[in-house]
């Protein structure tokens, strides 16, 4: 099974932008989980936008759940999360939107990057027409 690829970037002043593009793994969604730390400290980001339109997830839901714990300290200082999803990945979506809301962080889950950007805030260019294969 190959790894997913990540696409990442700054798709407006204080927002990070990440689309997983591929299959999903437990380890390899922790080790992208440490970059996505390291970046979102190392930055001045009120929001973060996961894109899920070219995503394969296969994580149970107790991995997203330590997926989550291991995420949520940086999370939690941002002002909001958006989840973009395609048909096949709305219910993964739901999930880990109603996680990060139980867990505190205001998150939400759209069909389109319009609705997103407009939820956080910015104008902004779809960023997966960059990443998208």
């Amino acid at each position: 099974m190959s790894e997913p690829t990540i696409f990442a970037c700054d798709a407006a002043p204080g927002c990070r932008y990440a689309a997983v593009l591929g299959r999903t793994s437990f380890e390899t969604t922790m080790r992208n989980a440490q970059r996505l730390v390291d970046r979102l400290a190392g930055g001045d980001y009120a929001s973060l936008v996961i894109d899920y339109r070219g995503a394969e997830p296969s994580l149970a839901p107790d991995q997203y759940t330590a997926f989550f714990k291991f995420i949520v300290p940086e999370l939690s200082r941002l002002d909001m999360v958006a989840y973009v999803y395609a048909p096949g990945t709305l219910m993964r979506a739901a999930h880990a939107t109603r996680q990060l809301s139980d867990m505190g962080v205001n998150a939400r889950a759209f069909g389109n990057w319009e609705e997103a950007a407009a939820f956080i805030g910015i104008d902004a260019d779809d960023p997966f027409v960059q990443a998208a294969p």
